[in-house]
């Protein structure tokens, strides 16, 4: 399956669906957005594995998470995940379609970082052997839904 970005409205409300698998249990932890000026969505999504309803390090197992960020290209054109055993975090480098990559060259402000916002009661499905198959969390009170999709709401 092809990773898909959705958002609902009413509530705003992102899923970043990573796997078709049925999903056996819901768990609620903890996810930062990191935003540009523009209040935009960037980078991916950081998830913190201090809830006791599921191990994280299991469920990015087969997402074939990378060692260390420094590995990492950006902007990205392919799903990477990065696993921190010490702090038990992990972050979903996202990808961006072509067109927004080369918008970046001529306005590299659009992938810089200027704030994050988080919600503590994200949702994480996961499949039977504990694999993360989708998050789900809450658009902060405050931003625009469209524009905090605009980065991936025209995935190519």
């Amino acid at each position: 399956m092809k990773m898909m970005i959705t958002s609902t409205s009413n509530p705003a409300m992102v899923e970043l669906r990573l796997s078709n698998a049925p999903v056996a249990i819901e768990a609620t932890g903890d996810v930062i957005a990191d935003l540009n000026r523009k209040g935009n969505w960037i980078r991916g999504l950081e998830v913190l594995g201090s809830v006791n309803q599921f191990s994280l390090q299991k469920a990015l197992a087969s997402l074939s998470p990378e060692a260390s960020a420094a590995s990492v290209q950006r902007p990205q054109n392919k799903l990477t995940v990065t696993y921190d055993k010490e702090a038990d975090a992990g972050f979903l480098y996202l990808p961006y379609p072509e067109s927004v990559q080369r918008a970046s060259q001529g306005d590299p402000l659009l992938l810089k970082c200027s704030y994050s916002v988080e919600d503590e009661s994200a949702v994480f499905g996961l499949d039977g052997d504990g694999a993360l198959v989708f998050v789900r969390f809450k658009v902060p009170d405050g931003e625009q839904l469209d524009s905090f999709m605009e980065l991936f709401g025209s995935q190519e």
